[in-house]
């Protein structure tokens, strides 16, 4: 189940002593979304804003303390959107796209819907490359980033800051795209 698969992320990084998990923020309905959006969210969408709607931020935080997953943080429903209304067309990311994790310098993941395939996609959007499907689900991510935090791809490195092995990290989204496990 998805919200399980989110307390599970969120429950790895307590275990590695990831401050964000101080921080989240509690979830939003999915009629706060829909105002948020203008549009009905698709359901994989209201579950991961039902259950987390950002982060609160405090003055002098460092970006890393806000980091689920190296480099990335969890995005208010006001932040999803505004990304949405100031991103570019993209043919990856369709008509009908949710960013729901972004960084400092733009890029994030985002639930995409395909209503003609009851299909989504996750994608990845990182400025200065392709845009690509990084995972067939919500779902399949989490289970990636979980792998991740397990096999250690994601660590604290000797400082203290929030490190990923990328390779490795993109080489796990990769093979699940491929594969189309789910």
């Amino acid at each position: 189940m998805l919200e399980e698969r989110i307390q599970e992320l969120w429950a790895q990084a307590e275990r590695i002593g990831r401050p964000v998990v101080a921080h989240r923020n509690p979830g939003v309905s999915a009629e706060f979304l829909e105002q948020c959006f203008g549009v009905s969210v698709p359901h994989d969408v209201a579950v991961w804003f039902g259950w987390c709607n950002g982060i609160a931020y405090h003055p002098n935080q460092p970006q890393d303390e806000a980091a689920l997953v190296p480099g990335y943080e969890p995005l208010t429903a006001e932040e999803s959107a505004a990304l949405r209304g100031e991103y570019p067309e993209d043919p990856v990311l369709g008509s009908r796209w949710f960013p729901f994790l972004g960084t400092g310098g733009g890029d994030f993941y985002a639930v995409t819907e395909n209503r003609e395939t009851k299909c989504s996609p996750v994608v990845s959007v990182m400025i200065g490359e392709a845009t690509r499907i990084a995972a067939n689900s919500l779902d399949e991510l989490l289970d990636i980033f979980i792998e991740c935090f397990d096999s250690g791809i994601f660590y604290n490195d000797a400082d203290g800051s929030f490190q990923a092995d990328d390779e490795r990290w993109i080489e796990l989204e990769e093979s699940a795209v491929s594969d189309g496990r789910s």
